[in-house]
């Protein structure tokens, strides 16, 4: 019996732009590297450049294409993408990014850090292959990045490549066993292949890590539903609702409860609105 009405994963862009796009002091924190102190001034003006691309996108990247005018080179190019990336123009913030990458001479850990950037865009423009293709990239010069591996996992899980999204995970998992969101994940996927009960043991060790982490109190609800444990599923989802109930993990959890209880989430909401219609109607 599946009850679920949405699918389970909420990773993808929210948790990466949440964990990769935090900028602080520009390249330091969006390329993993610090600019030295003393620099000559295009370097300080590309640090410049790229803390408000986050801040102010639109300014920095009119800032960027004048500074390029004037002799600003790959690193104002730098800028504009990642100001691009910012704007949510992330079909020509990945073009940019990857035009502009192999002539920054940067170090290889820096560098990856960039393929990545361009494979979350393209991620975003829901273009599988070429962020595959990126991600790859990245981690072909860092295969230690447990993070590289979970970003390829995730964009790999929005094409539904389960068996791949496996590898990188299980790689990712030996680098760092801790990372919670990548150990739902690996339930998730394992419970696509059919694997629930390694499945049940990842969301054993999930949570606990994390008691209240929605998305594996959902999975967790699911799976049991599926093998037609109801208290069991009632009981995760009820608690998904009370942790998170304003997350899309939390909301799918609240539908499914409303079906194991008979009714119908979608039908309800539809008359719901019809009762609201009628009463806005004026009074006669």
């Amino acid at each position: 019996m599946m009850i679920t009405l949405k699918h389970t994963l909420t990773f993808s862009a929210a948790r990466l732009s949440a964990r990769r796009l935090t900028a602080g002091a520009a390249l330091a924190v969006l390329c993993g590297i610090a600019v030295p102190a003393g620099a000559v001034p295009v370097a300080l003006n590309r640090d410049t450049c790229l803390e408000r691309a986050k801040e102010l996108p639109d300014f920095a990247y009119a800032e960027a294409k004048l500074w390029e005018s004037k002799g600003g080179g790959n690193d104002a190019r730098l800028c504009q993408a990642m100001a691009q990336l910012f704007r949510g123009e992330y079909k020509e913030s990945a073009v940019a990014l990857e035009a502009v990458i192999p002539d920054l001479g940067l170090p290889p850990k820096v560098t990856a850090g960039l393929w990545g950037k361009a494979g979350w865009a393209w991620f975003n423009a829901k273009d599988h292959a070429k962020a595959d293709v990126d991600y790859t990239k990245a981690i072909g010069l860092q295969p230690t990045d447990p993070d590289l591996l979970i970003d390829r996992a995730t964009e790999r899980a929005g094409a539904e490549r389960w068996w791949d999204v496996l590898r990188d995970l299980d790689r990712a998992l030996s680098l760092d066993g801790g990372r919670v969101e990548a150990i739902v994940l690996r339930a998730e996927t394992k419970h696509r292949l059919g694997r629930d009960v390694e499945a049940g043991r990842d969301l054993r060790m999930a949570l606990s890590l994390d008691p209240d982490n929605g998305q594996a109190l959902l999975l967790s609800g699911n799976i049991k539903a599926d093998r037609g444990d109801k208290p069991g599923a009632k009981a995760d989802w009820t608690r998904a609702v009370q942790v998170a109930s304003a997350s899309p993990a939390g909301i799918a959890a609240q539908d499914n409860l409303l079906r194991l209880d008979g009714k119908d989430p979608l039908k309800d909401e539809v008359a719901g609105k019809g009762d609201a219609k009628a009463g806005d109607k004026p009074k006669s």
